[in-house]
């Protein structure tokens, strides 16, 4: 018997990613900025991959992404950038609704402040036509499950497509969960013109 898995979506995880001086400057820098204001969902300016404090995790996310691309999706491309770069905070009982990363190929989250096992962030299954038919099932698995979820982990990196619909649930603890996302997109030509279907960013 041979049984195939067509069509999947790759998840890329990484855990011990940075050092934990890296973490704890990164850190100090997302609540000095977060103190003036107390807003819910708090969220920085989209360009943290150009500050200085950020240097080390933007060369992880730079390595990952060429694994990504290279070793497991097998793309052919000329080079790509990160378009934006943000610190999200979220406080006690605060959740992020279900969103995409439009314009964008990769996205990915990293958790600066996070208790382990709690909730982190939920994947839904993108094919339209999976709840056509909804037996019940004896075991949940990677293979017959609807919604996916990581739990939160300090260190921890998650990436994605970028058009992979997710939400964060709430905060379920007396800590605030902070986390760093961003998204990644091609620069130069992708694809072919002798097959019509090509195009230049």
């Amino acid at each position: 018997m041979i049984i195939d898995k067509l069509f999947p979506t790759i998840i890329y995880l990484k855990e011990d990613v940075l050092l934990d001086i890296e973490i704890e400057n990164i850190k100090k820098d997302i609540l000095k900025e977060q103190s003036e204001t107390d807003r819910e969902n708090w969220q920085s300016k989209p360009n943290l991959h150009n500050w200085l404090v950020y240097d080390p995790l933007v060369t992880s996310i730079k390595s990952a992404s060429k694994d990504y691309f290279e070793k497991l999706m097998k793309w052919e491309y000329e080079s790509f950038i990160i378009t934006d770069m943000r610190s999200n905070v979220s406080k006690p009982g605060e959740a992020h609704r279900p969103h995409r990363h439009a314009n964008n190929v990769l996205s990915g989250v990293f958790y600066i402040n996070a208790i382990e096992g709690h909730p982190g962030i939920h994947f839904y299954d993108p094919r339209p036509q999976v709840d056509v038919l909804c037996p019940n099932v004896k075991q949940f698995t990677k293979e017959n499950s609807s919604l996916f979820k990581y739990t939160a982990k300090q260190n921890k990196m998650i990436m994605f497509p970028s058009w992979l619909q997710h939400y964060v649930p709430v905060n379920d603890t007396k800590e605030k969960r902070i986390s760093i996302s961003w998204n990644i997109m091609f620069k130069g030509k992708i694809g072919k013109s002798s097959e019509y279907q090509s195009s230049e960013f």
